[in-house]
């Protein structure tokens, strides 16, 4: 055993110090054209123009003093995977996930994955007063996350044929008896969760399933039916694809993914967005990203003008932007901002979600029962913190590009009794003086709303 892990080891330890950016890289994604194409969609797609008029409290028009705009939170989902929440034992190292999480990110996936919420038959692990479980804290302990920064949740995964990370050990193997469960599983996260979650992932990775698992027949289809039936009306249900996705978009229409979605749309299953991963899982497709070869600036506008047919939502919904290389740390910041623009700037890309903030704290390694060694994800060094917590260069590239150039702040002259600007969209605190006393104004322009508000001085 332990010259197997060594083996697997010195193999993996080798391969990063051949793999280095390439020209080809850097020419594809400085191409003015596609640069243009970027800057074009961000401000497009992520700024509007917005007007604030300023009355008294009989509804006459006054004039204030300058008016001070700051954005303190973006109408587009920015967000990564709370499987870590409370989850270090260790309340400084609890704390510090928390400052940095929440200094980048306004959206949490929470864990729902069935063989840890429900161990046992009937015990359901819902409670903050739940036994502890790596990398799946209860949802409530999420939730109380969620309340205490205003972030916005999403659960993950109701039905997924995964049967490592999804399907109870005690599970029956039968079909019939599985879609009962399925069904009362579906009910029971509802009853308890639906009005407080709104997004969630129904089925993951339909396409990329397990041959050799017993599930029901047409199981994503009814898990999207069973959904509809017990959620809120108001709920958004996502089917989350694979990163293969992004490779399977050469077929255009006639894609396995695609079709699917077709199919599932056709028969009226309630789909309001559609998730795509983005994993960079193999040492092979790394060093081809590297060399320019896949993963293209070409290959992602593609596939997602491809499946804007659909007119839904876009979600990126799980990143791991690999570290593996020597110069490791410094492309993987190089990536990620790539990357982040070129989505951001996609008219239908609504939520970018990275996976695992801190290195060190993703799915472990497994050893099969020969004896080999599956490495976890914790090989690809994926994360935005090292493991001391420390920031790595992509996490500085994202805090610039949401905090600072996607963030509005600014400082407006009212003229005829308003001020007009042009800004990215989401909630902006608004400060103003009249007569020697100061107005503060919490206002939202998200994209789908208003664009003309009235701020009374009284």
């Amino acid at each position: 055993m332990k010259q197997v892990i060594i083996a697997s080891l010195l193999t993996l330890s080798a391969f990063p110090l051949l793999a280095q950016l390439s020209d080809e890289y850097k020419k594809q994604w400085s191409d003015p054209a596609l640069q243009q194409r970027i800057a074009e969609g961000i401000r497009d797609n992520r700024m509007g123009a917005f007007t604030i008029r300023f009355t008294d409290k009989d509804g006459n028009p006054v004039s204030p003093g300058d008016v001070a705009l700051t954005q303190t939170r973006h109408d587009f989902y920015f967000g990564a995977n709370g499987f870590m929440v409370k989850g270090f034992k260790n309340p400084k190292e609890d704390a510090l996930y928390e400052e940095h999480f929440t200094n980048l990110f306004n959206f949490v996936t929470i864990p729902f994955y069935w063989p840890e919420l429900e161990p046992e038959p009937g015990k359901l692990r819902f409670g903050k007063e739940s036994e502890y479980s790596y990398r799946r804290p209860a949802p409530d302990v999420v939730m109380e996350f969620v309340r205490k920064y205003n972030l916005t949740p999403k659960g993950h995964t109701l039905v997924w044929d995964n049967p490592r990370w999804s399907l109870p050990a005690w599970l029956p193997r039968d079909e019939k008896i599985m879609e009962q469960k399925i069904s009362k599983r579906i009910d029971e996260i509802a009853q308890r969760y639906g009005h407080d979650i709104q997004i969630w992932d129904v089925v993951n990775e339909v396409t990329d399933r397990h041959p050799d698992v017993l599930m029901p027949k047409d199981f994503a289809f009814k898990a999207f039916l069973e959904s509809e039936r017990v959620f809120p009306g108001s709920n958004v249900f996502t089917l989350n694809f694979t990163t293969g996705i992004w490779n399977r978009s050469n077929k255009r229409e006639y894609n396995a993914d695609y079709l699917l979605t077709e199919n599932l749309l056709l028969r009226k299953a309630k789909i309001n967005a559609i998730g795509m991963q983005f994993h960079n899982f193999s040492e092979p497709e790394y060093e081809q990203i590297l060399k320019g070869k896949a993963m293209t600036p070409t290959t992602l506008f593609n596939t997602l003008d491809l499946y804007s047919d659909f007119n839904l939502p876009i979600h990126i919904t799980e990143i791991t932007v690999s570290a593996l290389s020597e110069k490791g740390p410094e492309y993987q910041a190089v990536m990620a901002e790539n990357y982040y623009k070129l989505w951001f700037s996609h008219p239908s890309v609504e939520g970018i979600i990275w996976w695992n903030l801190v290195d060190g704290t993703a799915a472990p390694a497994r050893i099969k029962p020969d004896g080999t060694v599956v490495p976890g994800e914790d090989k690809w060094k994926g994360g935005l913190l090292n493991r001391d917590f420390t920031k790595k260069p992509a996490y500085d590239v994202l805090d610039r590009l949401i905090n600072k150039e996607w963030r509005t702040n600014l400082t407006v002259a009212p003229q005829n009794n308003a001020i007009s600007y042009r800004g990215f969209y989401g909630t902006y605190t608004v400060v103003t003086q009249r007569n020697g006393k100061k107005y503060e104004k919490v206002v939202q322009f998200p994209k789908s709303g208003a664009r003309d508000i009235v701020m009374v001085l009284d």
